[in-house]
């Protein structure tokens, strides 16, 4: 048997012979150098995403008689800007039902037309200031100033409402460090009615949907009526659930963070002509 030679050894030999090529070949082997590639894209560390601004809308300014009554028929409605569709908040994926926001404002107001595609409308509370988000509502978050204070005002399928102000101490980032609402805060001009078409609570039947229809008088958000190129920040909400399935948080520009009540995230509102 022939002793084994070091790569060493094999490599001042090759020089002898002028094999220096395929002896250095030869060492890269035995050394293991040839596992060293580049990385393939698919190995490289995946590069941190950026994530996606937060939505922006225009909303028109309207004239035109409104009763508010849940009913959304009237031809100002139909000229509104439309929110659609929902995502899950933490940016998971679309809404299993479609939910949409209808949205204008005139000198006084901003108006609201939500509907709701809900097989299984889930509603007990009717209390004003109730916790409504343990079962389902709609949510409208809305400041014309400092993201750190801004206006909570929610409806459920069985006409509830909750209105609030809400103090949001913010980190470097922006990111909620804790937040506390005045619930003591009423929006005493606004208006809401709403409309469902199903049984709440029986989940044995099937529902088709909820809608409900708002008026927001400026004055109740402390604000002169805006201006055209104003820019808000407001972000939209629904509560979802449904029997044997997991609820739904859903967001019109998702805060892809725990909670809704990230305003860093709410999306901008432009006041149009």
């Amino acid at each position: 048997m022939k002793p084994i030679q070091s790569p060493l050894h094999i490599f001042l030999t090759s020089l002898a012979f002028g094999r220096q090529s395929a002896c250095l070949a030869m060492i890269l082997f035995t050394l293991g150098f040839t596992n060293l590639q580049p990385l393939r894209a698919a190995d490289k560390p995946a590069e941190p995403k950026t994530p996606p601004a937060p939505k922006r809308v225009v909303i028109p300014k309207l004239r035109g008689p409104v009763d508010v009554d849940g009913e959304l028929r009237e031809t100002v409605w139909s000229k509104a800007a439309v929110l659609k569709p929902f995502y899950k908040n933490d940016g998971s994926g679309r809404e299993r039902e479609n939910t949409e926001v209808r949205i204008w404002y005139d000198d006084t107001a901003i108006y609201l037309g939500w509907t709701c595609q809900d097989a299984d409308i889930q509603a007990t509370f009717v209390e004003r200031d109730s916790k409504f988000w343990e079962e389902e509502v709609v949510e409208f978050f809305i400041t014309a100033k400092d993201l750190n204070r801004y206006f909570e005002l929610q409806w459920n399928p069985l006409g509830g409402v909750f209105d609030a102000v809400i103090d949001n101490e913010l980190d470097e980032r922006g990111v909620s460090k804790k937040f506390a609402g005045d619930w003591s805060f009423t929006a005493k001009g606004m208006k809401s009615v709403v409309k469902l078409k199903g049984t709440p609570n029986k989940s044995s039947d099937k529902d088709e949907f909820w809608q409900a229809e708002v008026m927001v008088p400026f004055a109740d958000l402390g604000q002169a009526a805006p201006k055209a190129k104003d820019v808000w920040r407001a972000n939209f909400y629904r509560f979802n659930r449904e029997k044997d399935r997991p609820a739904e948080l859903l967001s019109w520009s998702p805060t892809l963070l725990p909670s809704f009540h990230q305003p860093t995230r709410f999306g901008y509102i432009e006041f149009g002509e």
